[in-house]
C-alpha cells in the first residue's frame, strides 16, 4: 500500500508532467498563431497595394477586360483574407483554450506541491513530539536510576 506521500507525491509528479506538456503545447500554438497573423498582415498589404495599382490603373484608362480581371483578382483575394482572418480567429481561441487548461494544471500542480509540503511539514511535527515524547519518559526515568 502506498503511503500519503508516496500518493501525493505522484498526484505532484503527474501534474507537474500535464502541466509542462501544456505549456510546450501552448508555445508551439502561440508560435503558429503569430506566424498566421504575419501571412496575414502580408496578405493584407499586398491586398491594399493590389487595389491601389488597380486604381491608379483605372485612372489612367485601363481596358474593360483588364479592369474586370482586376476587379475579379481583388475579390478572390479579399476571399483568401477573410478565409485567413478567420484561421486567425480560430486560432486565437485554441490559444486562449490551451492558455486556461495550462492555468488550470498549473494551479492543480501548485496545489499538489503544497499538500506535499503540509504533509512533511506534519511528519516532521510528529517526529519531533515522539522524540520530546522519548526525551519526557528517559528524564522521568532518569531519577529513579539514581
Amino acid at each position: 500500500m502506498m503511503s500519503r506521500q508516496n500518493v501525493l507525491m505522484f498526484l505532484q509528479n503527474d501534474a507537474d508532467k500535464k502541466q509542462k506538456e501544456l505549456a510546450v503545447r501552448l508555445g508551439k500554438q502561440r508560435n503558429l498563431l503569430q506566424e498566421i497573423e504575419q501571412k496575414m498582415q502580408l496578405l493584407d498589404n499586398y491586398l491594399l497595394q493590389y487595389r491601389s495599382q488597380a486604381m491608379a490603373a483605372e485612372a489612367s484608362g485601363i481596358l474593360g477586360a483588364q479592369a474586370l480581371d482586376t476587379r475579379n483578382f481583388i475579390h478572390q483575394l479579399e476571399q483568401v483574407l477573410q478565409i485567413q482572418k478567420d484561421n486567425v480567429l480560430r486560432q486565437q481561441q485554441s490559444v486562449a483554450q490551451l492558455h486556461a487548461e495550462w492555468a488550470s494544471a498549473r494551479v492543480r500542480e501548485k496545489g499538489f506541491a503544497a499538500l506535499a509540503k503540509r504533509l512533511e511539514i506534519e511528519q516532521h511535527d510528529q517526529e519531533l513530539r515522539k522524540i520530546q515524547k522519548e526525551l519526557d519518559e528517559w528524564a522521568q526515568r532518569r531519577p529513579s536510576l539514581k
